[in-house]
């Protein structure tokens, strides 16, 4: 197990993603991060007990102190469902705003960018990221929920199960052995050897005391054989192997590499949103080339064909544009579309002195927001549009590269008379057509 820098750990994790062989298992300690900040078992632990043990004071033994033995003692008096996680562990301990970690995992599992991902956590903060991203995660508790998504659909496998339904989650030791857990998990396993064959994983949040977890890692991974397992943690590297005794030998079972990188989850799944976020952006930019220089005679500014932003949302929202999204729907892709006059127009934007701002061009101090609306009327694209919920600071131009100016009868356009295109308060609409034009690009 070799430690790379954070830099070097997003590359590899890109080009596997970029291959589309990248597949992520998450635990407790991605939703730990800020501003997520759920409790850690130790803390859950302690409430349990203090209110357990201020119920039955001298009456009763006290309640064991870790929550592996809390969950133990309650699953054998056949009260685990019942009684500890109905009484003892808070119906919203794992309610929390998402963080950057999980909106980067939902938003590389609706485009599809991982393929696969294993989640230990029981809350649904992915989910909620995702839903937030106008998406819906493919998420589930059994095989047979995640197998049969729909094949574009990237699975989110709930391994220890999900806080919707808390009698099926998975606390104690003993549930791993006794049916139906013992053969939900089986089945998971079979289905994640083949998931996971020959893929690159990237495992964030497993160095936190949910230790009772390494149990059940190590049933659902047994057979899996992975190309090469990228650790996300702050910890120690010599620590790996006492903490994660599974985990450390699904490493080892690595064809091709097995390396480190000592940082957060959050932090290196936002940085890995990111570069890929500019490569989409940096593909649709290169696509224009060819035709730019074929237009002006000129190759095109070698500054123009890298985006400057580096904020993940910002590069979202600038590839739903680029995706041709309609408001309320997410990202959906891993590749861009392949539309020379889509990265063209972006090229002319420049050549004329556009500079980025945010999601938005600053064209001689006005805005312009660039959307791929291919083979659509423009008015029809408006019209879509303007359900949209308004952004704080909207354009003064929108281009709706694809779209068609067409004649509207005169009850349509506004204020009667020649037909004309209605203008609503969310900037000018323009076709591209219309853009050289206006905008003299």
């Amino acid at each position: 197990m070799n430690e790379i820098d954070l830099d070097a750990g997003v590359e590899k994790a890109l080009d596997a993603l970029l291959a589309d062989r990248l597949t992520l298992l998450s635990g407790a300690g991605l939703s730990m991060a800020a501003p997520s900040s759920l409790p850690s078992a130790a803390a859950l632990a302690w409430q349990a007990k203090q209110k357990y043990d201020a119920t039955y004071g001298a009456d009763r033994a006290p309640l064991p102190e870790s929550i592996d033995d809390q969950a133990e003692f309650f699953f054998q008096r056949g009260e685990l469902a019942t009684g500890y996680l109905r009484t003892y562990i808070d119906r919203d301990a794992f309610s929390a705003e998402p963080n950057s970690g999980h909106f980067a995992t939902a938003d590389l599992l609706l485009t599809g960018a991982i393929t696969t991902a294993v989640s230990t956590n029981v809350d649904t903060l992915i989910e909620t990221a995702g839903n937030m991203l106008f998406g819906q995660i493919g998420a589930g508790v059994a095989r047979d929920q995640v197998a049969g998504l729909a094949p574009n659909v990237s699975p989110l496998l709930k391994i220890h199960g999900c806080w919707s339904d808390p009698a099926g989650t998975v606390w104690a030791a003993s549930q791993v052995i006794t049916d139906p857990i013992k053969t939900r998990i089986e089945e998971c396993g079979a289905w994640l050897a083949n998931r996971f064959l020959d893929r690159d994983i990237v495992i964030v949040g497993y160095w936190t005391d949910w230790d009772y977890l390494n149990q059940l890692l190590e049933v659902s991974l047994g057979a899996v054989s992975p190309s090469r397992v990228i650790v996300i943690d702050p910890c120690e590297t010599e620590s790996f192997e006492a903490k994660a005794p599974a985990l450390f030998e699904l490493g080892q079972r690595a064809s091709q590499e097995f390396c480190h990188v000592r940082c957060s989850g959050d932090l290196f799944l936002d940085k890995l949103r990111v570069n890929f976020s500019r490569t989409f952006v940096r593909r649709v930019l290169h696509a224009g080339v060819a035709t730019y220089t074929a237009h002006t005679g000129a190759a095109p500014d070698a500054a123009w064909l890298n985006p400057s932003s580096t904020d993940a949302e910002v590069l979202w929202r600038i590839r739903r544009d680029l995706e041709g999204r309609n408001p309320n729907e997410p990202a959906k892709t891993r590749m861009p579309p392949d539309e020379p006059l889509l990265g063209m127009t972006l090229l002319q934007l420049q050549a004329q002195g556009a500079i980025a701002d945010g999601m938005y061009w600053n064209l001689n101090g006005e805005r312009v927001r660039v959307l791929r609306t291919a083979n659509r009327p423009l008015h029809e694209v408006e019209a879509a549009f303007a359900r949209e919920t308004a952004p704080v600071i909207a354009p003064e131009y929108v281009i709706a590269v694809g779209a068609e100016t067409l004649p509207l009868p005169t009850n349509i356009a506004r204020g009667g008379g020649a037909a004309s295109i209605v203008r609503g308060t969310s900037g000018h609409w323009l076709s591209r057509a219309d853009a050289v034009e206006e905008l003299g690009l």
